[in-house]
């Protein structure tokens, strides 16, 4: 305890302690925007669309009479897990649209929105709602990955059975995914077509309606570094450190045994971002140390926050476990804070208001 706070005392001072000789060495933000699109934003967004379309025929397959590709379907709604993770926290291009984020997934649900919203669907079993493009008009709590969970994941209501019920639930479980299917399909497209958002964001001027100045969408690149740190702090740790013993807590995926899958992929998504970012190199000589311990806490993150996340893994009146998860949010805290405040103005970048929080 004694070491932990020394370190949060000295990352707080370096904080705060600016009297140093700054040296402004800013990027080329033009190039920047173009290497974080092409390397990481882009491929993250075509894998989603695949991994989707791929899980639409696998449960169209389970449900028109091949039970035995619901083992199958289950797989690929993990890889759709995952590729969600990778992106899910970039608000900016194609997801900025109204409800996109919602549509694909609505979480937090701290009352039990879409359950409810689920089991009405399900109770009227409307015909209209199994087209894909019905149902992407519907709320956008039965639409998304939370919907679709609770239907593949159902011990008393199994998609593997022969009941009209059953046959009602496989027709809605494939309309979501195959909603899920056109809006990632949709997302992909616009940023190299019709929007063209990858030109956009290329090509910051006065003519250019959204981004006047090279440093706006690269603001944007950096604000979504930031507002997926924000994410794993809000949604996991934050929960599981409030949670009282005895107490149920809530994190992503828990019901399909997914929250470290999708922890995993998150951190691995943030990490890969900041590295594309590539703010170190603007970094002068006395603040060498922020990149230093940005990778670390990057590993620490990446070696334990999967397993903290997983809810059946020891019990929230453990004093160690609770200490972990205060020890991880502190790295994620330190992460954001580093980047936001720190690397991102030396780079020539200022990203102002955080969505999430302001910060």
């Amino acid at each position: 305890m004694l070491r932990r706070a020394i370190c949060e005392g000295l990352l707080v001072g370096a904080l705060l302690f600016n009297s140093l000789p700054r040296v402004q060495a800013a990027q080329d933000l033009p190039s920047l925007t173009q290497r974080v699109l092409d390397r990481h934003v882009l491929p993250r967004y075509a894998a989603l669309a695949s991994a989707t379309s791929k899980l639409a025929g696998s449960l169209e397959a389970s449900c028109s009479g091949d039970k035995a590709q619901l083992k199958s379907a289950r797989k690929d709604f993990e890889a759709v897990v995952r590729a969600w993770a990778e992106i899910g926290y970039m608000r900016f291009g194609p997801m900025s649209a109204l409800g996109r984020p919602e549509r694909f997934f609505f979480w937090p649900d701290p009352r039990g929105v879409v359950n409810r919203q689920l089991a009405r669907l399900t109770g009227k079993r409307d015909p209209e709602v199994l087209n894909p493009k019905v149902l992407a008009d519907k709320s956008v709590a039965v639409q998304g990955l939370p919907a679709l969970e609770i239907l593949m994941w159902n011990e008393k209501r199994p998609l593997d059975g022969d009941s009209e019920d059953v046959r009602y639930r496989c027709a809605l479980a494939v309309a979501i995914a195959q909603n899920l299917s056109n809006l990632a399909r949709d997302i992909s497209s616009e940023w190299t077509s019709g929007k063209d958002w990858r030109g956009t964001m290329q090509s910051p001027g006065q003519k250019n309606p959204l981004y006047k100045s090279p440093t706006e969408p690269a603001a944007d690149l950096v604000r979504a570094l930031v507002t997926g740190l924000q994410l794993l702090q809000d949604q996991e740790l934050a929960v599981m450190i409030a949670a009282q013993p005895g107490k149920t807590v809530r994190v992503p995926f828990e019901r399909s045994g997914l929250s470290g899958a999708y922890t995993a992929s998150a951190v691995a998504s943030l990490k890969s971002l900041y590295e594309a970012l590539d703010l170190a190199q603007s970094t002068p000589k006395e603040k060498r140390w922020m990149p230093t311990w940005i990778k670390a806490a990057f590993v620490r993150l990446a070696d334990d926050l999967p397993n903290a996340v997983e809810t059946n893994a020891g019990g929230f009146d453990d004093p160690d476990r609770t200490r972990t998860m205060r020890v991880l949010r502190f790295h994620v805290e330190g992460i954001r804070k580093l980047v936001g405040r720190e690397l991102a103005p030396l780079a020539g970048v200022t990203i102002g208001f955080n969505e999430l929080d302001g910060d």
